[in-house]
C-alpha cells in the first residue's frame, strides 16, 4: 500500500511539473483526455497551476480541459463498449476494483444522465463511469450531454476563479476544493431531480 501511495504521489508531482513546460497546453490536453478514460490523477491541479501562472488564460485553459475531457469520456465509453473483455484484467488490477465497477455499471440504463453528471463534476474517478457506461451500452445522447455539462461546469468554475482572482484564490481552493465540489454536486443533482419532477 505504501508503495502504491508513493507511486500516486510521484505521478501527481509529475503532472504538476508539466505546468512549467513549454508544451504545457498540449500536455494539459493529453492528460485530460487520458484522465477521463485511463489515467488515475485528476488534471485540476495542472489546470490551476497553469492558470495561476497566467490568470487571464484561465478560461482558455478551462475550455481546452472541457473539450478534451469530453473526448476522453468518449474514449472511455469505447473501451467499455468494444474492448472490455480484453482489457478488464488491467483495469481491475491497477485502476479500480471489480466491486466498485459492478456497482457503477448497474446504474446506467435508467440513470445515465444523473450518474455521468455527478461523476463528471465530483471527485469520484470519472473513468469508472465512462467505461462502465460503455460496458452497459448506456444511451449515448444523455451520456454526451451530461459529460459536456458536468465537465464544463467543473473546469469553467476553476477557470473563472483563476481569471478574476488569480493567486488570491489558490489557498482557498487548496483547502476546500473537494468539499466545494461535493456540495455543488448535491445541489445540482437536486436541481435535476426537481426538473424531472416538474416536467
Amino acid at each position: 500500500m505504501k508503495k502504491f501511495t508513493a507511486w500516486i504521489h510521484s505521478l501527481y508531482e509529475w503532472v504538476l511539473n508539466w505546468s512549467k513546460h513549454p508544451y504545457a497546453v498540449p500536455a494539459l490536453a493529453v492528460l485530460t483526455f487520458a484522465e477521463a478514460s485511463v489515467f488515475p490523477i485528476p488534471v485540476d491541479p495542472l489546470l490551476l497551476a497553469m492558470g495561476f501562472a497566467k490568470p487571464k488564460k484561465g478560461l482558455f485553459y478551462a475550455l481546452i480541459t472541457t473539450f478534451f475531457s469530453f473526448l476522453g469520456a468518449l474514449g472511455g465509453y469505447c473501451i467499455g463498449f468494444y474492448l472490455w473483455q480484453s482489457v478488464s484484467p488491467f483495469f481491475f488490477q491497477y485502476v479500480f476494483s471489480p466491486e466498485k465497477f459492478e456497482l457503477v455499471a448497474a446504474q446506467f440504463q435508467d440513470l445515465t444522465f444523473i450518474s455521468i453528471f455527478v461523476a463528471g463534476f465530483s471527485p469520484i474517478p470519472f473513468k469508472i463511469f465512462t467505461i462502465a457506461a460503455g460496458v452497459a451500452s448506456a444511451p449515448l445522447l444523455p451520456f454526451v450531454i451530461a459529460t459536456i455539462l458536468s465537465r464544463g461546469i467543473r473546469y469553467c468554475i476553476l477557470g473563472t476563479l483563476v481569471f478574476f482572482w488569480g493567486k488570491e484564490i489558490k489557498l482557498w481552493i487548496d483547502n476546500h476544493f473537494e468539499k466545494l465540489t461535493i456540495v455543488i454536486s448535491i445541489l445540482l443533482v437536486l436541481a435535476v431531480a426537481l426538473i424531472q419532477l416538474v416536467f
